[in-house]
């Protein structure tokens, strides 16, 4: 079963130790640090069920217009490097089974196995009524 909520704290966590990274709060602008914060909104926006930009800014010594500007920059950046992508999809992979993403419902279990199976009533439905 899918834990509900996870915070932007225990996010914050898991991206420092994966980019070996002392801290993400701390003010210097290097490559790894920057690309590790962005990294970290674009996490905590998904993840994070009801944190709002602020809270998300917060866990990194942030305002809530940095992480928007972090998103917005993510996005950017994403398309031309590929190494930020595969950190991102390495964390979404990890993070995925254990939390329910923004907007998911804790009971809804959208497998292949049951998507088919709500398409063959449907198409079931459709048979019997031509």
């Amino acid at each position: 079963m899918k834990k509900t909520n996870v915070t932007p704290e225990e996010i914050l966590e898991i991206v420092e130790k994966q980019l070996e990274l002392p801290s993400l709060k701390t003010k210097k602008r290097t490559r790894e640090l920057v690309q590790g914060r962005l990294i970290y909104y674009k996490l905590a926006k998904t993840f994070c069920r009801y944190a709002s930009l602020a809270r998300i800014g917060r866990a990194a010594e942030r305002d809530h217009s940095t992480v928007v500007y972090g998103l917005n920059k993510y996005d950017i950046e994403s398309k031309f490097d590929p190494y930020m992508r595969d950190i991102y999809d390495h964390l979404y992979n990890k993070l995925d089974p254990m939390y329910n993403k923004q907007g998911q419902s804790a009971d809804v279990d959208m497998t292949f196995e049951r998507i088919l199976e709500r398409l063959n009533k449907i198409e079931n439905k459709l048979n019997i009524t031509v």
